[in-house]
């Protein structure tokens, strides 16, 4: 396993533009370069390498990283088989110490997954567990095949069992004792145990299924130096060669309904652990398959993390199709009920997604009516922006248009926009262009290395941006004196490094001096609206003193209000002089500047 001084000698070691130009063309644009992207049908250039700033983004489908990044993504690799790849291009030999770290680690997770597994044989101990697999037609030989499990009642068996062999601290690290006010316990009690397995088929973690009504109905391992929900499938491991044959996977919501689906022989399920499929659990599903169909329960199926995980699937490359099981049936339920075939019929018959979708939403609302309608455009609209394919769009706006019967110009426009005209094959010097807001520019020169935040830090804090900006803001302010922006992005989430990536790599952010840039950006993020909330609070205390009949105070307050307006028009005035000088920019700058002074 590399450590983290190794995996920063391969980014300065290898050539990003020599190893993206075996894969891309590549054509130089300023201090970056410029392609068709490879991730997704790209028919202008919108795919950019930075090897100054060693990352890539496209700004077509979102898509970016590093170097290691670039070469996972490509061919379909491991983390550690990507690094090893480069490492040795690079001639870096990898320290061997963490691996002998998570060696020791999944050690213990072995023995614990044994000791569980020996409570659930335990004549007298293991009765009420057995007796719930066997209900749902688990036998002995299925419990050995799968690993399952069961542990005890009681606060402290496993800590009792492991914490003098293995470190109490190291049971925590892992997952398996928790930390509480009053000491250590044991993280599952009184629970099925279905132990998670890496792709090499070694236990890592544990998911644990309540009896009866107690909650939560199911609990999962957190995330441990071996362990990462977002980036694993449940199953995977198993399927290995059946999704590789089949080029598709079977998506599960369960681990019963992995368990059941493979003992009937459709051998190419996997389970995300819930409906919120992550882009992590989407490129480790690329790696192996061309299509993914979903099978969750009807109502799981057409929730808002559902939708959105099969968005992710179908941008990340993936065909993705919808299984249509019956009201109140899931794949586990199914099958038991029906058999395999009744299965394998529901996986051949289902649906495109976005056709999914559209039948859930004339489910949900009627669109005979002016409100079924309204509704349905309503909901439409973020699913529409949420896919990154034109044709696709352009199937969906259409779908959406003969189900609520109206022209289909006018609900593409409201969807997103009238439908894009993709440009000709020729045209090979296009940039991605959009209007940039206040404080997307002030973090795209942030992270250019423009201007440094003590530039702004007088001025503006993180708290002043909006949700989606404020982490890389936060990153920006606490950072060292000069970060790289892979530093930067180390530190954040999946959305947040996406943003930060387009922002450091983006043309033409704004066409005016760096200075005037600033101060604009700082006006309309800041000032101004500061100034709109002390006014608001005048006005409010103008009315109370009114009320009060105090004139003396009414008439202070008048002068502090009089005197805020002054400042605002101040800063208007500013901006029109600070663009003055430029005669295409002065139109724009005066209407912004009543803009402001309206609010």
């Amino acid at each position: 396993m590399a450590t983290r001084q190794d995996i920063q000698a391969i980014k300065e070691r290898i050539d990003m533009v020599s190893l993206v130009s075996r894969y891309v063309s590549l054509v130089k644009s300023g201090s970056a370069y410029k392609g068709r992207c490879p991730f997704h049908k790209d028919d202008t250039p919108s795919f950019m390498v930075s090897p100054e700033k060693g990352l890539w983004h496209c700004f077509g489908c979102g898509e970016g990283g590093d170097v290691v990044a670039f070469l996972m993504k490509i061919e379909r690799l491991s983390f550690v088989e990507a690094a090893k790849r480069l490492a040795e291009e690079a001639g870096i030999a990898f320290d061997s110490t963490e691996d002998g770290e998570r060696e020791a680690m999944r050690t213990i997770v072995a023995a614990v997954a044994e000791s569980y597994a020996a409570n659930l044989t335990n004549a007298r101990e293991g009765k009420k567990a057995r007796a719930y697999f066997e209900s749902r037609g688990f036998d002995e030989a299925v419990w050995k095949r799968f690993g399952l499990g069961y542990a005890l009642p009681g606060w402290d068996h496993v800590k009792r069992a492991f914490g003098a062999r293995y470190g109490i601290e190291k049971l925590v690290e892992l997952g398996i004792l928790v930390e509480g006010e009053k000491g250590t316990y044991d993280r599952f009690r009184d629970r099925t145990i279905f132990p998670i397995y890496d792709l090499s088929g070694r236990p890592i973690a544990f998911g644990g299924r309540a009896f009866e009504d107690e909650q939560p109905k199911y609990l999962n391992s957190p995330t441990t130096p071996l362990f990462d929900k977002g980036r694993l499938l449940y199953g995977l491991s198993w399927a290995r060669e059946a999704v590789r044959e089949a080029k598709a996977a079977i998506l599960v919501e369960g681990y019963t309904d992995v368990l059941t689906l493979h003992q009937a022989g459709i051998e190419n399920a996997v389970c995300s652990m819930g409906t919120a499929l992550t882009q992590g659990q989407a490129d480790l599903l690329g790696r192996f398959v061309e299509e993914v169909v979903i099978a969750y329960d009807r109502d799981a199926a057409g929730s808002a993390a559902s939708v959105r995980g099969m968005q992710i699937l179908r941008n990340s490359g993936l065909a993705v199709r919808v299984a249509q099981l019956a009201e109140g049936e899931d794949p586990d339920s199914l099958v038991r009920k029906f058999g395999a075939d009744a299965m394998r019929r529901a996986v051949a018959d289902a649906a495109p997604f976005h056709r999914f979708y559209l039948q859930t939403l004339a489910a949900m609302h009627d669109p005979s009516t002016v409100t079924g309608k309204e509704r349905i455009l309503a909901e439409a609209r973020d699913f529409y922006r949420g896919v990154q394919s034109l044709p696709l769009q352009q199937e969906i706006a259409k779908g959406v248009a003969e189900l609520v019967d109206l022209p289909f110009e006018g609900v593409a426009r409201e969807l997103g926009g009238r439908p894009k005209r993709a440009a000709s094959d020729e045209t090979v010097d296009a940039a991605p262009t959009q209007r940039f807001a206040e404080e997307e520019i002030l973090l795209s020169l942030l992270l250019r290395g423009d201007i440094r935040w003590g530039t702004i830090a007088a001025v503006a804090g993180p708290d002043d941006f909006s949700a989606p900006y404020r982490p890389i803001a936060e990153a920006l302010a606490n950072a060292d004196e000069s970060p790289t922006i892979s530093e930067l992005i180390e530190g954040l989430d999946e959305d947040a490094a996406r943003r930060a990536r387009e922002l450091s790599l983006a043309e033409n952010v704004f066409d005016r001096d760096t200075g005037r840039a600033v101060q604009d950006a700082l006006d309309r993020l800041v000032r101004v609206p500061a100034l709109d909330r002390k006014l608001a609070e005048l006005d409010r205390e103008i009315r109370a003193s009114a009320e009060a009949e105090d004139w003396g105070r009414w008439e202070a307050l008048q002068r502090e209000s009089t005197a805020c307006m002054l400042e605002k028009r101040s800063l208007a005035s500013e901006k029109i002089a600070r663009r003055g000088m430029y005669g295409r920019d002065q139109r724009e700058a005066r209407s912004e500047a009543e803009e402001d002074e309206s609010r």
